[in-house]
């Protein structure tokens, strides 16, 4: 009988653990992944949002802070806004489709349809590092981007 319920304890517990695995600890369903993915792209690219906010939307925020700091000074970055058009998935990380829009005429300034990632990072998603950096680089190569 001891022995039974020593066995049946520890079924339960392994399932409990197993549960508890299997969840990724995250029930963000696809479409909501997409929706956070699309508000911290816009909110990032938003030239209205202090830059002390931006850290926490883009991938290695702490170190890309003084890099936001001088972007914020660009009267280039300050007229430039993103649309997101679409998202795709993948796992961690995901495609995202883009425009960049001017904040005056609301002109596309970069062909439609262009692509960069965005990635999870601690839980939350945020524009990559390298997109950001690639969108630097196109305005200005000599332009300093860790």
């Amino acid at each position: 009988m001891r022995a039974l319920r020593a066995f049946t304890v520890v079924v339960l517990g392994l399932g409990l653990i197993a549960a508890a695995c299997g969840s990724g600890g995250s029930s963000e369903t696809p479409a909501q992944a997409k929706a956070k993915i699309t508000t911290a792209w816009q909110t990032f690219f938003d030239p209205s949002v202090p830059v002390a906010q931006k850290p926490d939307l883009i991938e290695n925020g702490s170190q890309m802070q003084a890099t936001l700091q001088t972007q914020s000074t660009n009267p280039l970055a300050k007229s430039i806004k993103a649309q997101v058009t679409d998202v795709t998935l993948e796992g961690n990380s995901a495609v995202v489709t883009y425009n960049i829009l001017s904040t005056q005429t609301n002109q596309t300034l970069l062909p439609p349809g262009s692509k960069g990632q965005a990635v999870k990072q601690n839980g939350k998603w945020k524009v990559s590092q390298a997109t950001f950096c690639g969108l630097i680089h196109a305005g200005d190569a000599n332009a300093k981007c860790p």
